[in-house]
């Protein structure tokens, strides 16, 4: 395992499979952090989806944190494993930085119905309340990634950003 010029390790094979493991929703609790008008963090719980190699969410634009985003896109995911260590700090985490941006669908739009039957799928009911207004689809930019699988084990990986969607 090579170090790179951080207190971080570089992604193995091995790690960055656990990881994609983890996105595509082997994970116990997931939380989005924003920043809000004042500058100071906001974290609220997510259900992100992981479809076609990104990740969506989606959220009410009337919630705090999509107000936070259409100010600073600069965004963060948080997944945690189930904790299965008895010492709960050296239980598995993933940190995602980045954007997040709203995709500009209509309701009727194929994409967004492929969209939401697949995400109905992780949090089923969405179908319906997907359908109000104010709920529209995100797609998560990552830019970088930083993998805690416990006690003296951090990955880090850096990445460019590309907005295509």
């Amino acid at each position: 395992m090579q170090k790179n010029d951080t207190l971080y390790s570089e992604i193995t094979d091995d790690i960055a499979e656990h990881v994609n493991e983890i996105v595509a929703g082997k994970y116990q609790q997931a939380a989005l952090g924003t920043i809000d008008e004042n500058g100071y963090p906001m974290v609220t719980k997510v259900i992100p989806m992981f479809h076609s190699e990104k990740i969506y969410l989606l959220l009410s634009d009337l919630s705090e944190h999509t107000k936070n985003l259409a100010k600073n896109n600069n965004s963060s995911i948080y997944f945690a494993e189930k904790e299965i260590h008895k010492i709960r700090s050296n239980n598995p985490r993933l940190t995602l930085q980045g954007t997040l941006k709203r995709m500009v669908l209509s309701k009727e739009d194929p994409k967004f119905q492929k969209l939401l039957k697949h995400y109905n799928k992780i949090e089923p009911g969405a179908k319906m309340w997907a359908m109000f207004v104010d709920f529209n689809f995100y797609v998560f930019y990552k830019k970088r990634q930083l993998f805690v699988e416990g006690f003296g084990k951090a990955f880090e990986a850096k990445y460019e950003e590309t907005n295509t969607s």
